[in-house]
């Protein structure tokens, strides 16, 4: 179940990044889906000593990924956008320290 999830998740993840990225905008109902599967994640890891490589290499690329398209939005946008991954951070964080 916990292999599954995260395989949604970084399919989730890879389609976001990709709308940002073409400057589509954020996704909030993608962006929501996320942090939902954030939280499954979370209860489904909790007490692991370690996550997975390959969860943590997103985590790792996160915030920077999206960030630096950011600048190629309008200011609104780029603050929407600008929130949006520091809520993934915040939760992948969580993640990281259960």
């Amino acid at each position: 179940m916990a292999e599954r999830l995260i395989d949604e998740f970084i399919e989730k993840w890879l389609e976001l990044s990709l709308r940002v990225r073409q400057k589509d905008g954020l996704d909030e109902a993608l962006h929501e889906e996320l942090i939902e599967l954030l939280g499954r994640i979370k209860a489904e890891w909790a007490g692991q000593e370690r996550i997975p490589k390959r969860l943590a290499d997103v985590f790792l690329d996160m915030w920077g990924a999206l960030t630096s398209c950011a600048d190629s939005y309008d200011e609104d946008a780029r603050r929407t956008i600008y929130v949006a991954a520091d809520h993934l951070v915040f939760h992948a964080r969580e993640i990281c320290w259960s």
